[in-house]
């Protein structure tokens, strides 16, 4: 496995959380300043794998398309327009409280917003003095915002609190996975996806010893 240094973990989880975040278009083209699929490549290849593209060079055709259609893409994918969608917010993916003394009907009901992950990831945030944008109060463990900050934590946290984090808060990471590809999503999101579930794993490894 090939490694990566702290600053480009931090600067790879600030690009995938920029990526999950809703584009306008001045996004788009600060996208294309960044190098595009590039950019995702050459970490993937850092972090040990081959190649993201099943011939091994970024797909020219689908990143022009992509770039063109990228805010009708997430819109389709992410926005929960009529019930559908794929949610990018932790607590979806997780019982909505684990607290042995809440005895609401719905306490481990999993679809539902502002559970137990939401509530511990906004302590997190305030202990550490950061706030949440206002686009993402009503879910501060999106995963863009937990991506930004893990990038956080990459520059101020030790590596068992970074261990800690990963382990608590994006081991949901894999079942976002399995729910974006019901809904075929344009390549580009499904090999970013890859890439952070990639990214992830190396992680776990590397803080096992921890």
């Amino acid at each position: 496995m090939n490694s990566v240094n702290l600053e480009e973990r931090e600067n790879l989880c600030k690009t995938i959380a920029f990526f999950f975040s809703p584009p306008e278009v001045e996004t788009v083209e600060e996208f294309r300043k960044m190098g595009g699929l590039t950019f995702f490549q050459e970490a993937f290849t850092s972090l040990g794998g081959s190649s993201l593209f099943p011939d091994g060079t970024p797909p020219l055709g689908e990143l022009q398309t992509f770039s063109a259609n990228w805010i009708d893409e997430y819109g389709r994918l992410f926005s929960g327009l009529n019930g559908h969608g794929v949610s990018l917010v932790e607590s979806f993916y997780k019982s909505w409280t684990l607290d042995p003394e809440c005895h609401l009907s719905f306490a481990r009901e999993k679809g539902l917003l502002q559970g137990d992950s939401a509530l511990h990831v906004s302590a997190l945030y305030r202990h550490c003095g950061m706030e949440v944008a206002d686009e993402f109060k009503s879910c501060p463990d999106h995963l863009a915002v937990e991506l930004e900050f893990l990038s956080f934590l990459y520059q101020w946290a030790t590596d068992r609190e970074i261990k800690i984090f990963i382990a608590d808060h994006l081991d949901w990471v894999p079942l976002l996975k399995q729910e974006l590809s019901r809904f075929q999503p344009h390549p580009v999101y499904a090999m970013v996806l890859e890439l952070l579930d990639f990214f992830l794993t190396r992680e776990k490894e590397r803080l096992m010893i921890l």
